[in-house]
């Protein structure tokens, strides 16, 4: 006898048979539900391959272990200082345009109207010679900082380079060494206010090339303010010579007395100023052993933890592959 088909929302379906409405399956148990059915092939794969799992992932979190606590630390020291305004050039309040015109008349001293209008602000120049090569090479020779720099390639026994002549770091390598990975230079363009940073793995030598730099910037441009300042202290003596020869006004006259007292200030300025460019406004401190920066411990641990997870299901995956298709070679 036929059994009679049953009917549900307007379909009739058969109790029985082959073709079951894909509507009565459960989800996970077959027609659209692949997600089920690939977790739990995944996770029977894992239950057959959980020994390659374990390995891997405690492989992955022991090297990141490893790496976290045997690579060498470093730290970054910070000094924050305050470019120095100056007034430039010596001359005040001196009216540069009209001494300009005064000057620009009279033969052999026509050079000091270019004199007269120098820009006085040497902030710029400060941040320049700040993160300038020469200023490394001038710093790098006096304490010789390559050996140190590059550790590996020398034997603090005998003095020497280990490697070969043409492999010998030189002044041009270690300042792109410095200038990429060591010092770090920026500015507050709000407050004018310049940071400058050094990263490496001893903290109190850190320290140290953080102060002395600036101080050696500070002495250069202190030096070079020095000379200026007498190479315009001369040609000022001898223009205000001329003039008095030549019988020129008295208006020229003060112009030239007036810029010569007021380069003669600069120079007594320079000469007693120790912090010429830069004045500290928070020294640099030795870090805290805890303050590295690199490497980042609980970092590491995370990335080797996450990875070895990924490791590991990557590998019981394949493995588990390789195993069904073995298998159905057999078959």
């Amino acid at each position: 006898m036929d059994t009679p088909e049953l009917a549900w929302a307007g379909r009739t379906v058969s109790p029985r048979g082959p073709d079951i409405d894909a509507a009565w399956v459960p989800r996970g148990q077959g027609g659209d539900g692949q997600g089920g059915d690939n977790l739990g092939l995944f996770l029977g794969r894992l239950r057959r391959h959980w020994a390659l799992a374990v390995t891997l992932f405690l492989l992955s979190a022991s090297t990141a272990t490893a790496l976290a606590f045997l690579l060498p630390s470093y730290w970054r020291v910070e000094v924050m200082v305050m470019p120095v305004s100056k007034s430039g050039a010596g001359f005040g309040n001196l009216d540069l345009g009209s001494a300009s015109g005064m000057l620009g008349g009279l033969g052999g001293l026509g050079g000091v109207a270019g004199l007269l209008g120098k820009s006085s602000s040497n902030e710029d120049e400060a941040m320049a010679v700040l993160g300038s090569r020469e200023l490394f090479d001038t710093y790098a020779t006096q304490q010789n900082l390559l050996p140190v720099l590059f550790a590996s390639k020398w034997d603090p026994d005998t003095k020497r380079w280990t490697v070969p002549a043409d492999e010998v770091p030189t002044l041009r390598r270690g300042f792109k060494l410095f200038n990429r990975s060591i010092r770090d230079i920026a500015l507050d363009r709000r407050s004018g206010i310049v940071t400058l940073a050094i990263t490496w793995k001893d903290r109190e030598l850190a320290v140290r090339w953080a102060r002395d730099l600036v101080a050696l910037t500070n002495a250069q441009l202190r030096d070079r303010a020095l000379a200026d300042a007498n190479r315009n202290l001369a040609y000022l003596r001898g223009a205000m010579a001329n003039a008095q020869k030549e019988g020129n006004s008295n208006a020229l006259n003060a112009a030239l007395v007036s810029a010569y007292e007021r380069t003669l200030q600069n120079y007594m300025y320079a000469n007693g100023q120790t912090d010429f460019a830069f004045r500290i406004i928070d020294p640099p401190t030795v870090p805290d052993v805890r303050e590295r920066v690199w490497p980042n411990r609980p970092l590491f641990l995370a990335l080797g933890v996450i990875l070895g997870a990924l490791l590991a299901a990557a590998a019981v995956h394949l493995r588990g592959r390789a195993a069904d298709a073995a298998l159905a070679g057999h078959r």
